[in-house]
Order: structure tokens, then sequence, then C-alpha cells
């Protein structure tokens, strides 16, 4: 992506009474199931952030603060006309700031297992996965079963997670 149209993606809070006008790329990247719960998540979660291009509506991410220093990125959408521009990247980049910012040690996710593009863009960003069992070794079977509840996994899915550092660093570094 060229350094002027990097600069055209704006990502802003969208307060509750705005959200509505997101569902059409909620519509434009799930169906069946994920649509329903995505378009009843956007109005009841606590925070929604949209990239716009040219002041045009072209993606948005729904975050939640999951406890004890841990937060979970919940949706990525990017309409499809504006896919392959870096805007999943930059909605997830400016997650990871928001958490960093107000102390969050540890990102989740969840993707669906076959779901190529998701699970390349969290890698990109450091993303690891991670297991129920695992979870349940860090912090014990009963929180990771609330863990889990409140991320609705569903199966199929994979977890994902990230450490935060104070050396906040976005794009995986190439490890030898």
């Amino acid at each position: 992506m060229s350094t002027s149209e990097d600069s055209a993606i704006i990502i802003t809070d969208v307060s509750p009474n705005d959200r509505e006008e997101l569902v059409p790329i909620l519509e434009d990247s799930f169906e069946g199931w994920y649509l329903r719960h995505s378009k009843r998540t956007l109005s009841e979660i606590g925070l929604v952030r949209q990239a716009k291009v040219n002041d045009e509506r072209a993606g948005l991410v729904m975050l939640k603060e999951l406890g004890n220093k841990l937060g979970y990125v919940y949706y990525i959408a990017v309409a499809k006309r504006f896919r392959g521009k870096g805007i999943g990247g930059k909605l997830l980049d400016s997650s990871l700031t928001y958490f960093f910012d107000r102390g969050m040690q540890e990102v989740y996710a969840s993707v669906e297992e076959d779901n190529e593009e998701s699970n390349r863009l969290f890698h990109s960003r450091d993303f690891r996965k991670t297991t129920r069992s695992e979870l349940a070794k860090k912090y014990g079977t009963i929180n990771s079963f609330v863990l889990i509840r409140k991320m609705l996994i569903v199966p199929g899915e994979i977890i994902l997670f990230r450490k935060l550092s104070p050396n906040l660093d976005l794009v995986n570094e190439t490890h030898s």
C-alpha cells in the first residue's frame, strides 16, 4: 500500500447511536449465525471502531475488556470493495494500541479455523494459537470456562492470543 493510501485510512470510535450505519459492512462480511450474532454484538458491545477511507465507511472492529487485564477482539469486518488495502491490519493495530494504553497484558481473538484471511491477519500481528487446556493451566479451570464464555467460542473456531509488552511492536518480527 502506498503512503497516500495509508494516510487515507482514518480510525474513529463509533457512538451507539451511529452503529446502525455499519450493518452493511457486517452483511458484506458474514452470513448465518455469525451475521446474526455480529449485528446483536454491534448494538450491545462497549466499543466499536470504524475505518473510513475518503470519508466512506470501509471496516469495523468490536472490542471488549474481559477483566484481569485481558482484551478481546470480537469482530473485524471489512467491506468487500475495500479488502486487500490494509484496513483489517489498521483496525487490529488500533485495537492493540487501545488495549495496551489501558494496561491490558494479553489480547485474545477467535477465528474459524479455516478462515485463512483472518488467521493470516492475526498471525501477522504475532498472535498465536492457544487451547482451552492452556487457558485452564494459565487461569484455572473455572476461570478458563468464564473466559471462553465471555469470548463466545463456538465449534470450529480456534483461540488466538498475543502478549502485550512495553515495547509494543505491531508487526510480527521475522524469527530466525
